[in-house]
């Protein structure tokens, strides 16, 4: 406000003391700027005319007048100079022919417009003599009162007449203008408005055609004093573009009709408008009122015209004309905004006009051919319609008129005319302007509305008339042709937004098939829209016509999607339901093969689902079905199967299109024959008209197939009735040919047969008529010998026919038979048969394949084999040949011969003494002879692997155990040559025997059985078979066949096979899975393999067979030890009979609990590790079974405590967490803290989850200073207590008691709080000792936290514990770090990463900084206490580390640091406490104190080795490093910049100091409880350990564990390898002693490494859960390229390095950190180096 006074100060003082001087206006320089603005062509005559209209004049006249012509005059457009002595001549010339071409070249003295419209009253005196003054009239154009000041271009001093006054303007000193108002002579007054404008500058007049620019420079000619001619530039007006700019200005004047031009007195250019109304439109045309988009215009009235424009003695032209009366109904907010801009309001009702050609005028245009010598008027009427016509192409050329006409397009064909506002010069539409451009894009929108209407009307009206053709709707669209407007586009997307605004579709031509002529009209919505032409002449859709698609209103209606797109689904669904023309088939599958799809599959899919109506057979076809062509030319007259493309529509496509494109394959003749004489043509073969042709072309083509399709064809053609016969129609076997022994009775072929194909024969078959050779006709079957004939042929009297002569008939005959009449001989009971001893009874007839040559009788001496009755018969005869031909055996089929060899066997045994040597049978020797030869195939092709006929022996160890005597004959399939105890073996004079002759594998007979099949073997007799004795030798047997494959372990895996010994004495076969075999092992893996049988037995169980048996068993899933699901499975199945009747013996009963416990722990090892006990079903057996060992306190009468051990499930045990509950409940515990998370992982509970605390209060609460204190105390820290770092809630926070306990928290102090535990439904007193500190309770109004008044301090774990439980719904894992932000000091809880200050700046009515400093004086850092560590190794470096001073000043750790926290770092809290530390040999008790009492921890160790190690005593365990806790407080000052050489003669100089160390050789080692230093200023706890030396050392380093650490055998080969991995790194990077190297096993201590005293230990822990397993697959490898030995090795080098480090630095501060730093670059090379050659392959080895 004082700035503002001392302003107005100075203002008034100003006024009252200073010098006036008026600000000058020099009007001359702001006229000149105005005219800047309004540069377009005839502006001036633009503005007058517009202000002439205002004023409702219905005439406007232009009168120009010229000085006489002077020469020479040169016009730069038409470039003509005219001298003196020429121009009189020519203007006389000029004069005769034209009156204006006389004015050419003439020089522009004045101007004069006059107008007919209103005289000016006072007011429009006024305001024509103001600058921007505007015209007030709502319904004028004129906005912004500057254009009339346009004539100052033309003229200094214009006049103004209107009525009875006229107006001078004159200037004052060239600055400013003055106006002179006076009364016209009478004679001059008159009803009409006059400018009259003395030209200031010269100005020539051009009246020559085809001149360029309205206002163009000519030169004229001025003489110089030298005599010579220059040419002088002036400006010129065109005559003729003033013409066409007044006609144009017709377009839309709303009083003007008529515009002429005079010279000088002499009319030389008119021009008029006249309207004729069209009558409204009725029906669906009908106009309807409406709004405008945004309902600012209500469109009222809709009036169609017919606009003629004529030039007197000149032509004419007829534009479609519509003016809509549209009604403003503009919001008042809005309107006030444009008035205050245009200082006038707006109409309250405006019209919007709208000029066209119609498509007659567009027809007509753009077929004309324009002349050479085109008439000026008639362009000038041309240039008003807004289309242009250039070489038959048509372009929209509508312009924006604002009154007259601006450069601005409207971006379709149509002129338009509204109230539009424009931009001062009015040359554009204003819509800079936020409000003004909502007004003008509104009447744009609005313009479009329009146009669409015109749209509507137009094809609902012309075109419901009669159905139009293409042409005619392209005309009709022209005008409709949207592009971009220029210069502004915004105008064109404006008027394109309110075309289709409206909901309704717009209405468009459509050719509903291919075969349409005329047009439908369809809504867009029904309308498709296809750019491929093809695709019109098929697809039968309402589609825009092709040629129409690529027209400028077809792509706007796509692209506003207001037009369906016919893409590849549509055309899809469309031709699924359509039949396909022929014609339209063949466009269509020409499309799909085209570039325009390029997409097999689709035409493929396409091609499947296609109908289409064959004109032939007038049936409609599925092109799916089609899969041939007719590629054999069949003759027309035979129909083509329904698979096949019609032959038309074949010749189209060429052969690469058919196969390639349509996947047609050529139709074949085996194709047309099958269709003919199985398919839906069988019909047609029956056709005595088609039968003949048919046959005719079959056998014509059977020359020009190959062997198999002519064999298909026969068989087809053999079993139909195709053959015409004087019988009728008759299939080829009972058809016979033509010949001389055919009889008359029999059904005769009826075809025109040709005997041969010679070349008579060929021209023979061209004169006949479907000619049909005779091959053809035998190879189909048709027949020529009677067979049945046979049946009456009788030779001589005996009763059977010379069996010589009937084989002679039928060789004679055999050229004549058919294939079925020989193959019928083959199976006819013609042939006489006999055998060797040649009896009348054996004497019958017979089919040829029951007989026998004689011959082969004889030679196996078989006298009951059939032979033929000819036993002389020549084998080189012809008869011979033809009996062999017709099936006569020459060898005896294989089953006989296998049945004759079993016969024989059984003879020779039943005859054979029993001494006697087996001997082998004489048609086994010729079944080896001919087996190769007759027999191979036979044998492969049938199943006589089954049939018992080799001679063999019994099952047998050894080929002496076999009894020779007792020969036994057996399949092939079932005998072996090798003898073995599960299969018989052959004998081995047949295997001799065998092998002379062929291979033995061609029967099948293998060496030896393969192990599945000796398996089975074993198998189906087990119970006879598998005795302990037996089994050991079948299991070592079963050893030496071959190894299992994986597949084969898991399938006899639930065989039970392998015998054991039961409880009651007895044997009984059980799995693999169920026995183990004991390894062979050393007596330091103390594993469950080592224990005795005795106590082992019934829960796992060993066997031993011996070493090949065992061997066996191992291959096949047995296992030294069980695997833990199997084991688990143990447990649940065994565990009751295991502990079964052994109560009696206590002995055995502890070493059975001892085993059982073992098993546990097994267990428990490998439920983090491994998901094996995590699968079903063996999951839910785990919990829902016994087997968890337990033990629960008794108290007997006596009250002595008893423990008792149980068997139960494991919800029934309970996780001890609470020693308060356990000591007063009493419940069932496990027995070893190792099984806790075994039992909880499978549903065991813990304790405290399970236990109710019932609070009680004793006596009367009351206030307290220590209550307030308590109260205030959380409430300051309330804002960090249940939220993350991030300042984010807690999960599973209640947020309606967190908002309770905020706001109505209160502290009360009582007497005495009684809890009572109610467990497993059952209520037990607590010990008053044992209480909590501090009790809650909430009302729904209060919050009440009660503390003990007998409690000497606070107890912040009590108090953490009853607000986590009432706010959070888990509170389990956040009680300790509430605790810690209730009891820790601010800065405490900074130095532990908290954000205190974010926290907490939320707080109410405590401002941040205050507070902060108010609890920082509240809770001061407690100082840092020192205390003695005993004897410190000294060192040259001097003291790294500083003493505390001043506080801390954080520092961004450096590379070093993030790595040490990275591999030290811990993610909780950690507690700060000072520490005391006392001498090693010191024997202090530690005492146990309430917790809320600082506790001093002391080191205790045997006092045994006391003596031995007073010269070298060794400080106690610190934690890494063994630094106490000192803190690094300090704010150092920066530091110099480093000299590196010097750094590096540094960490060479404290080499020895740093490697320098000592061994630690106590038996024990223990640390009290304390905290350590981390990185910069953190701590942690560290708790108390006790750990014992072991008798293993691995590499010369010892091995330390943890009291209550039970050692398995995997523990200690994880230490052998990270003894392996020490040692290298100590004797080839560091170059250090080993003996300063020690491993410690612990329980649950999260520690890595530390320096005891320079003794380094490592954990050998960690290395187990983090590296072990994933090294185990690598350990036998050489390669040290695996990523993770890279990684371990990379780890424990960091680590070491760590520790070398605290021999000099004992805290974690920024000099330990330059010394690791140092320590670890100067033994990276070395590093490298072993990394090069080093794995664990030799860590097994214990080098010590």
């Amino acid at each position: 406000m004082g700035e503002f006074t001392l302003l107005d100060h100075l203002r008034s003082m100003a006024q009252q003391n200073g010098n006036e001087q008026r600000v000058q206006v020099n009007q001359r320089l702001l006229i000149d700027k105005m005219l800047a603005r309004y540069s377009s062509d005839f502006v001036v005559f633009r503005e007058l005319i517009q202000n002439s209209d205002d004023a409702k004049a219905t005439s406007f006249h232009f009168e120009i007048t010229c000085e006489p012509l002077r020469p020479p005059v040169t016009s730069a457009k038409t470039k003509i100079t005219l001298t003196s002595k020429e121009l009189t001549a020519q203007n006389e010339s000029l004069l005769m022919s034209n009156t204006v071409l006389k004015f050419h070249n003439s020089r522009i003295t004045q101007l004069r417009m006059v107008n007919n419209g209103i005289v000016f009253d006072e007011t429009d005196w006024k305001r024509v003599a103001s600058i921007a003054e505007g015209n007030t009239n709502v319904e004028s154009v004129g906005q912004f009162g500057v254009g009339f000041f346009t004539v100052f271009s033309y003229c200094d001093e214009p006049i103004i007449t209107s009525g009875n006054e006229y107006m001078a303007f004159v200037w004052r000193d060239d600055i400013s203008l003055t106006t002179y108002r006076c009364q016209l002579p009478i004679e001059q007054q008159s009803n009409q408005t006059s400018i009259i404008l003395k030209m200031k500058t010269e100005y020539i007049l051009i009246t020559e055609a085809n001149t360029d620019s309205s206002e163009s420079r000519v030169k004229l000619a001025k003489n110089t004093t030298k005599g010579t001619t220059e040419k002088e530039t002036v400006p010129s007006i065109d005559f003729n573009q003033l013409k066409t700019y007044c006609a144009k200005v017709l377009s839309f004047t709303k009083y003007i009709n008529e515009i002429s031009v005079k010279i000088n007195g002499d009319m030389v250019f008119n021009v008029k408008k006249t309207k004729v109304l069209i009558p409204s439109a009725q029906g669906k045309a009908q106009f309807k009122k409406q709004s405008s988009v945004h309902s600012i215009l209500n469109l009222n009235r809709f009036e169609e015209s017919e606009q003629t424009f004529s030039i007197t003695n000149g032509p004419s032209l007829t534009l479609r004309h519509i003016a809509v009366d549209a009604a403003v109904t503009i919001n008042e907010k809005l309107h006030s905004q444009i008035q205050h801009t245009m200082k006038k309001r707006l109409p309250s009702n405006i019209q919007i006009q709208i000029l066209y050609a119609s498509n007659d005028l567009i027809a007509s245009r753009r077929s004309q051919t324009p002349p050479i010598d085109t008439d000026p008027n008639a362009e000038i009427l041309n240039s008003l319609i807004p289309l242009k016509f250039e070489n038959g192409r048509v372009t929209p050329s509508g312009l924006i008129f604002v009154g007259l006409g601006t450069h601005q397009t409207t971006g379709f064909g149509m002129h338009a005319f509204s109230h539009l506002i424009p931009t001062i010069e009015r040359e554009n539409i204003d819509l800079q302007d936020a409000y003004i451009s909502i007004w003008n894009t509104e009447l744009l929108m609005s313009i479009g509305q329009i146009a669409r209407l015109i749209y509507d009307r137009t094809m609902l009206t012309d075109f419901n008339k009669s159905q139009k053709l293409i042409d005619d709707y392209e005309i009709s669209l022209i005008s409709y042709s949207f592009q971009s407007s220029v210069p502004d586009g915004k105008i064109g997307k404006a008027i394109i937004e309110g075309f289709f605004v409206l909901k309704n579709d717009v209405f468009l031509p459509t050719q509903q098939k291919p075969s349409d002529k005329c047009l439908t009209l369809v809504p867009s919505t029904t309308a498709f829209l296809a750019r491929s032409k093809r695709i019109h002449k098929f697809l039968s859709l309402p589609l825009i016509p092709f040629q129409l698609v690529d027209s400028s209103f077809i792509r706007t209606l796509e692209k506003w999607a207001l037009i369906n797109i016919a893409d590849r689904s549509i055309i899809e669904k469309k031709l699924f339901s359509s039949i396909l023309s022929k014609d339209e088939l063949i466009e269509l599958i020409q499309w799909l093969f085209s570039e325009d799809v390029a997409d097999k599959l689709y035409a493929k899919r396409i091609l499947l689902i296609i109908s289409f109506n064959d004109p032939c057979s007038h049936c409609n076809i599925k092109f799916g079905t089609i899969q041939y062509y007719d590629a054999l030319n069949t003759p027309s007259m035979l129909p083509l199967p329904s698979n096949t493309l019609p032959r038309d529509i074949t010749a189209v496509f060429s052969k690469d299109q058919l196969e390639n494109q349509l996947s047609l394959i050529p139709l074949k003749l085996i194709d047309l024959v099958n269709s003919y004489c199985k398919g839906d043509m069988s019909r047609l073969i029956s056709d005595p008209k088609l039968n003949p042709y048919f046959l005719s072309f079959v056998s014509t083509c059977l020359s020009q197939i190959n062997k198999q399709q002519l064999t298909q064809i026969k068989q087809l053609l053999s079993k139909c009735v195709c053959i015409p016969t004087t019988k009728g129609m008759k299939i080829p076997r009972e058809s016979f040919i033509p010949s001389e022994l055919t009889s008359p009775e029999l059904p005769v072929v009826l075809l025109n047969i040709i005997q041969t194909d010679t070349d008579n024969n060929e021209q023979l078959s061209q004169d006949l008529e479907n000619p049909v050779t005779l091959a053809f006709l035998k190879q189909i079957g048709c027949r020529m010998f009677n067979i049945h004939a046979l049946d009456d042929n009788r030779v001589g009297s005996d009763r059977f026919p010379d069996l010589k002569k009937l084989i002679r008939l039928l060789i004679k005959e055999r050229d004549n038979m058919i294939e079925e009449d020989f193959s019928e001989l083959k199976v006819k009971k013609i042939f006489r048969g006999t055998t060797l001893e040649g009896t009348e009874e054996t004497k019958q007839l017979y089919i040829p394949s029951e007989l026998h040559f004689p011959s082969v009788a004889a030679t196996l001496g078989w006298c009951t084999l059939p032979i033929i009755d000819w036993l002389d018969i020549n084998p080189q005869s012809s008869e011979y040949a033809f009996l062999k031909e017709i099936g006569v055996q020459e060898m005896p089929d294989l089953q006989k011969v296998l049945e004759r060899i079993t016969q024989e066997h059984t003879e020779k045994q039943q005859k054979q003494t029993s001494n006697a040597q087996y001997e082998i049978s004489l048609t086994l020797k010729f079944f080896a002879e001919k087996f190769k030869q007759y027999y191979l195939k036979s044998w492969k092709k049938d199943s006589h692997g089954e049939y018992p006929f080799l001679p063999s022996y019994s099952p047998g160890k050894t080929i002496d155990e076999c009894n020779k005597n007792n020969v036994i004959l057996c399949a092939a399939k079932h005998v072996f040559t090798a003898v073995n105890p599960l299969f018989p073996s052959l004998l081995p004079e047949v295997v001799k025997l065998f092998q002379r002759h062929f291979d033995i594998l061609s029967l099948g007979i293998e060496g030896r059985p393969t192990l599945k099949q000796a398996f089975n073997a074993m198998m189906e007799r087990k119970n006879d078979l598998l005795t302990e004795q037996s089994a050991s030798r079948i299991f070592a047997y079963l050893n030496t066949i071959e190894l299992p494959n994986e597949a084969f372990k898991r399938e006899i895996s639930q065989f039970c096979f392998i015998p054991l010994h039961d409880n009651s004495n007895g044997t009984k076969l059980v799995k693999p899975s169920e026995v183990f075999i004991r390894a062979n092992v050393t007596s330091s893996k103390a594993t469950i393999a080592n224990v005795d049988n005795f106590v082992s037995r019934g829960l796992i169980d060993y066997v031993d067979f011996g070493v090949d048996a065992n061997a066996f068993l191992k291959n096949m899933g047995v296992c030294n030890y069980p695997r833990p699901s199997d084991l688990a499975g143990l447990l649940i199945q065994r565990q009751a009979a295991y502990f079964a009747n052994i109560n009696s013996n206590q002995d055995l009963l502890n070493k059975k609990c001892l085993f059982y416990m073992d098993c546990l722990r097994r267990l428990a090892y490998y439920v983090d590790g491994s998901n094996e006990l995590n699968f079903e079903p063996l999951n839910t057996r785990l919990r829902t079974n016994a087997w968890c060992l337990g033990y629960q306190t008794v108290v007997d009468a006596n009250g002595t405590n008893e423990k008792i051990l149980k068997i139960v499930k494991p919800n029934e045990i309970y996780l001890e967490d609470n020693s308060v509950y356990s000591m007063q409940l009493h419940p069932l515990l496990p027995p070893n803290k190792e099984l806790e998370k075994l039992y909880e992982h499978f549903g065991a509970r813990w304790l405290s989850k399970c236990v109710k605390e019932s609070p009680k209060i004793l006596g009367k609460s009351f206030p307290s200073e220590r209550a307030t204190k308590l109260k205030k105390h959380i409430q300051e820290r309330f804002p960090m207590l249940f939220v993350n770092n991030r300042g984010e809630p807690l999960p599973n926070r209640d947020e309606k008691n967190w908002e309770l306990l905020r706001k109505t928290l209160s502290v009360y102090e009582v007497d005495a709080i009684k809890v009572s535990l109610v467990f497993e439904d059952k209520v037990h007193p607590l010990n008053q000792e044992y209480s909590s500190s501090c009790h809650m309770e909430c009302n729904n109004k209060e919050v009440i936290l009660y503390i003990r008044k007998d409690a000497t301090s606070l107890r912040y774990r009590d108090i953490a514990n009853k607000l986590a439980t009432f706010v959070l719904k888990k509170p389990e894992e956040h009680v300790q770090n509430i605790r810690d932000k209730l009891e820790l000091s601010i800065e405490e809880l900074k130095r532990e990463g908290i954000p205190v200050e974010r926290l907490l700046e939320n707080t109410p009515d405590i401002p941040k900084l205050d507070r902060m400093t108010e609890l920082v004086k509240e809770h001061p850092v407690e100082p840092v206490i020192q205390h003695p560590i005993g004897p410190v190794m000294q060192h040259p470096v001097g003291p790294l580390i500083e003493q505390p001073s001043t506080p801390v000043v954080e520092k961004k750790p450096g590379f070093v640091q993030m790595i040490l926290g990275f591999l030290f770092g811990r993610g909780r809290n950690n507690h700060v406490h000072p520490v005391n530390s006392t001498p090693l040999n010191t024997n202090t008790k530690m005492s146990m104190e309430d917790e809320n009492t600082e506790s001093t921890p002391t080191t205790n160790l045997d006092n045994a080795n006391k003596s031995t190690e007073q010269n070298n005593r060794i400080p106690s365990i610190t934690g890494v490093g063994g630094d106490s806790i000192e803190y690094d407080y300090s704010i150092k000052a920066p530091p110099n910049m480093p000299n590196f050489k010097t750094k590096v003669g540094a960490v060479e100089a404290q080499l020895p100091e740093i490697l320098k160390g000592q061994s630690y050789k106590h038996p024990q080692l223990t640390q009290l409880a304390h905290t350590e230093t981390k990185i910069s200023t953190s701590c942690e706890e560290i708790p108390a350990i006790k750990m014992i030396r072991t008798k293993h050392i691995f590499h010369s380093i010892p091995l330390y564990i943890e009291d209550g650490v039970k050692l398995t055998d995997r523990m200690l080969d994880h230490a052998k390898q990270l003894s392996h991995l020490l040692r290298c790194l100590a004797t080839h990077v560091f170059k250090a002693d080993v003996k300063n190297l020690h491993i410690f096993r612990d329980i649950k201590t999260d520690r890595i490494a530390f320096n005891f005293g320079g003794a380094i230990f490592f954990n050998l822990r960690y290395f187990e859960q983090v590296y072990a397993d994933e090294l185990e697959p690598l350990l036998q490898q050489l390669s040290s390229s695996k990523p993770m030995i890279h990684t371990i090795v990379n780890f424990y080098f960091m680590v070491y390095c760590h520790e070398l480090s605290h021999n000099i630095a004992k805290g974690h501060d920024e000099a330990f950190v330059q010394c690791i730093e140092r320590v670890a670059v100067r033994f990276m090379t070395d590093k490298d180096m072993l990394l090069e050659h080093f794995s664990f392959k030799d860590s097994m080895k214990n080098l010590n």
